[in-house]
């Protein structure tokens, strides 16, 4: 699908910006971004702009951190248990 890209974060990446829990960013139309996260059996709608600024800040960062979607394919295309 054209509108969807992956990116696989390495498995040997044991401390990165993921580590903290899932969270969602959501863009209702014609509403502000949103933030839904969930930690320790905690989950929370975060609506102020700093809270959500900063899980978007996270979202960057764990883009970063992860391989790149050509890399990513290439890993989960790859036969199970080759390196």
């Amino acid at each position: 699908m054209r509108n969807v890209e992956l990116q696989v974060m390495p498995t040997g990446s044991e401390d990165h910006a993921g580590a903290g829990g899932p969270f969602a960013l959501l863009q209702p139309k014609g509403r502000p971004m949103m933030a839904y996260v969930e930690v320790q059996n905690v989950s929370t709608l975060l609506t102020d702009r700093a809270s959500v600024r900063r899980i978007e800040q996270r979202y960057g960062i764990i883009r970063a951190q992860a391989l790149r979607p050509r890399e990513s394919l290439e890993l989960i295309e790859k036969p199970r248990g080759q390196t």
